[in-house]
């Protein structure tokens, strides 16, 4: 008898021809007959729950109340589903065969049996079974579409309400329905929080804190090591927070307000939640801070001052906090030489300096050297510029006892054990014979066997050192003459003041170190005058820059008023440049004959040109007393307008005194300035404020135009003159570019920093901006 083989037996897998097709599709057609009336009523708890979040009414439901009819909606449903899958079962490749035979009207069942087999020899029944086979399969099979078969499962017909639920809560939604969703699985713990985010970057960064806004897109950059400050305030219960690979601490705090504090030490898309809802999300750049690069601008070399002069320039992201020179003795052994090097600013972000310092006193004095420059920021990071040779200077000794210490010392702070063993003869052989050779010179000899002493017991890199600074203080004693010392005076002191400068010392501080610094100059002139140099011995050059007394004063003074303004960095430049003139200034005889090497004329113009200078300084400052008249506010002092115009009039009898003798175009000017300001008086005789300050302003403007032209004319005529114009010598910054601001200029600044420390002071002031009034006195 025939038996069902294994391929209508089992499933037969992906359908290989039409037929196979035909088959999968009806067992999908089975497999959704089976599983919909198993759905129901779980599909109603659901659609109904939805259906009513739709409308709206969660709004005005406690959550607790929404948090229990979600969760019976949740326990019915699943109930439900349990209660109709407990006996399913997915349809077999059979039944789909089965089905499809069914719908297609064929009998025998063609399909299913199609992979039979004939057990037995009956000849008839072979015959019968062959032509059953034989008989064609139909060119077209039908499917009927799937029946739900819900009407047995729902016999009140409740699914037809729960369509026209749904239809009604989608109509009441409208662009709402994604928000009415989400709120019907949800607290809106989210929605009643807020955030303040902000990211505080390192201090040694001198950046301002960055805040963060919900809703920003863009990738917010901070420096590495930032740290991201969180306050939530009113959520129900503990944030959750997210920020990649760096370390995220828990939220602290109670009663709705939560703190927490990341540091930024790598890139992150940062996300706080609360109840599942993202009430804040960025993505926060952390940008590394780059080593800091320095690079010597020339070789290191002497002065006239025998002090060695670096200069340098370098950067860094957020400051340069030290720059050192590291010096070792070329082919020899030794330990390196550091020396810090001042800078004019702290943490100054681009610093081009030279720095003038003093290594006389060191045993590589005198020694071919390698060096570099190492420059380091805030947080400790280095960077070094290229290594560069260069001789040190050295002190020159004339004694010569002086010079044979100096050279001992020198070979003890290059050499090893055995060259530390000839030094020790060498001392012991100058110590020969002291009441002969150290006559009157008890301590020298004394100095020289405690120095033999020092080298003969040494038994560490620090009993060296000593025994080196006792032979260079034993060589100092011999050798005469203390320019040197002044100089070096005058260096110690640039470097505090400079340091104090850029650290923000009180006034009183600088004050006095530039008090001592001024001292220190007059000992260090004294001693140059004291110790002629080959160079003051010869005639001036009259193309050389000189700089007298009065000019290095007059330094100094503006160096104290810049610092007294506030204008800290630009004192220091200043400080800076006047210890660049003392390291190549020298004594000069100067040159014979007249002192300014002028003609009688252009002493002459240039008097003339003093007067004009001093008429638009006083119209100058009568133009500002009539602009203070205009806005309201005279000085009872100048008399009113009649006052101004008094003072007008008296100006004008000076520039006609002034045109005496003078012709060509500056003459012009002048009478172009004179009837300008006879507009002017008249117009302040009428009170009339507006055209009395433009005739003012026309006045001032011709006296200088004049002024321009007689300067020419003195220019022309100059005969080798060292001054400008107004008689002035030569600037003794020469080119520099530092730009000295004038009188009325440092006066506003100290009116403008006495004016934010009064604010400060008051403490009636909303603290942000006393705060904000602290920052800007810390520039200062």
């Amino acid at each position: 008898m025939p038996t069902s083989s294994p391929r209508t037996a089992s499933p037969t897998g992906l359908p290989a021809d039409r037929l196979d097709q035909r088959i999968a599709l009806a067992r999908a057609v089975l497999s959704i007959e089976r599983l919909l009336p198993r759905l129901w009523p779980a599909i109603g708890f659901a659609g109904f729950y939805i259906a009513l979040a739709l409308t709206g009414v969660f709004a005005f439901i406690p959550w607790p109340a929404q948090a229990l009819l979600l969760a019976a909606t949740i326990t019915a449903t699943a109930l439900s589903l349990a209660d109709g899958f407990e006996d399913f079962a997915w349809p077999r490749s059979l039944d789909a065969a089965r089905r499809l035979e069914r719908d297609s009207g064929l009998a025998h069942r063609p399909v299913s049996e199609r992979g039979d087999r004939l057990v037995g020899d009956d000849p008839v029944a072979r015959a019968l079974w062959a032509l059953h086979r034989q008989r064609a399969l139909p060119g077209k099979f039908r499917i009927a579409p799937p029946r739900a078969g819900l009407a047995e499962r729902d016999p009140q017909g409740l699914r037809w309400v729960l369509l026209v639920a749904l239809a009604v809560g989608i109509v009441l939604a409208r662009g709402d329905t994604g928000a009415r969703l989400v709120a019907a699985f949800d607290s809106g713990a989210g929605a009643a929080a807020s955030l303040d985010a902000w990211v505080d970057p390192p201090p040694y960064t001198g950046l301002p804190l960055t805040s963060l806004h919900v809703g920003d897109d863009g990738i917010v950059k901070v420096p590495q090591g930032s740290v991201l400050n969180l306050r939530v305030h009113g959520a129900p219960r503990t944030p959750g927070l997210t920020a990649g690979s760096n370390s995220v601490p828990r939220f602290a705090g109670e009663d709705g307000e939560y703190s927490s504090n990341v540091i930024l030490s790598r890139s992150a898309r940062v996300r706080v939640q609360v109840g599942g809802h993202a009430i804040g999300k960025w993505m926060i750049e952390a940008v590394p801070d780059m080593a800091p690069s320095i690079m010597l601008t020339a070789t290191p070399s002497a002065t006239e001052q025998k002090a060695t002069k670096f200069a340098f320039k370098g950067s860094d992201d957020y400051g340069i906090a030290t720059v050192r020179a590291v010096i070792v003795p070329k082919g020899k052994s030794g330990k390196p030489l550091v020396t810090d090097l001042p800078l004019p600013e702290a943490s100054a972000k681009a610093v081009g300096q030279t720095t003038y310092v003093d290594l006389t006193s060191h045993p590589y004095a005198g020694l071919m050297v390698e060096g570099h420059l190492e420059a380091r920021d805030a947080i400790g990071q280095l960077g070094t510029s290229s290594t560069v040779s260069f001789r040190l200077p050295a002190r020159i000794f004339t004694d010569p006892l002086a010079r044979a210490i100096i050279e001992q010392r020198q070979q003890l702070a290059t050499t090893d054990a055995a060259g530390r063993r000839i030094v020790l003869l060498t001392l012991d052989a100058l110590t020969i014979a002291p009441d002969r050779f150290y006559a009157g010179k008890n301590d020298i000899f004394l100095d020289l066997r405690h120095a033999y002493d020092g080298v003969k017991s040494a038994k560490s890199d620090a009993d060296i050192a000593k025994v080196e600074q006792m032979l260079w203080e034993t060589a100092l004693k011999l050798e005469r003459g203390g320019l040197l010392s002044a100089a070096e005076e005058l260096r110690k002191l640039q470097a505090m003041i400079t340091a104090a400068l850029a650290s923000g010392a009180p006034q009183e501080v600088i004050d006095e170190l530039l008090k001592r610094y001024d001292e220190a100059m007059k000992r260090y002139m004294d001693a140059m005058a004291a110790n002629p140099t080959p160079q003051s011995q010869t005639p001036l050059d009259p193309n050389a820059k000189t700089v007298g007394p009065g000019d290095v004063q007059t330094l100094l003074d503006t160096i104290k008023k810049l610092s007294q303004a506030g204008d800290r960095q630009q004192a220091a430049q200043l400080l800076a440049m006047l210890q660049a003139m003392l390291e190549d200034m020298h004594m000069s005889q100067g040159q014979s004959g007249d002192a300014g090497g002028q003609s009688q004329q252009n002493k002459a113009l240039n008097e003339k040109l003093q007067k004009m200078g001093q008429l638009m300084g006083k119209q100058r400052e009568l133009l500002d007393k009539t602009f203070r008249q205009q806005q309201g506010q005279p000085d009872p002092k100048d008399g009113g307008a009649q006052g101004l115009a008094k003072q007008q009039q008296d100006l004008q009898k000076q520039l006609q005194e002034s045109l005496k003798g003078m012709d060509g175009k500056s003459a012009e000017k002048m009478r172009e300035a004179g009837k300008a300001m006879g507009d002017a008086q008249n117009s302040l005789g009428r009170k009339d404020m507006a055209n009395a300050g433009s005739a003012q302003n026309q006045a001032l403007d011709a006296l200088r135009q004049g002024a321009q032209e007689l300067a020419q004319q003195s220019k022309d005529g100059k005969t080798g003159s060292k001054e400008d114009p107004l008689g002035r010598g030569p600037s003794p910054l020469g080119s520099s570019g530092i730009k000295i601001p004038g009188a009325t200029d440092l006066a506003r600044a100290r009116e403008i920093l006495q004016e934010l420390r009064r604010r400060s002071a008051e403490m009636n002031r909303p603290q942000q901006e006393r705060d904000y009034l602290d920052r800007l006195l810390k520039a200062f």
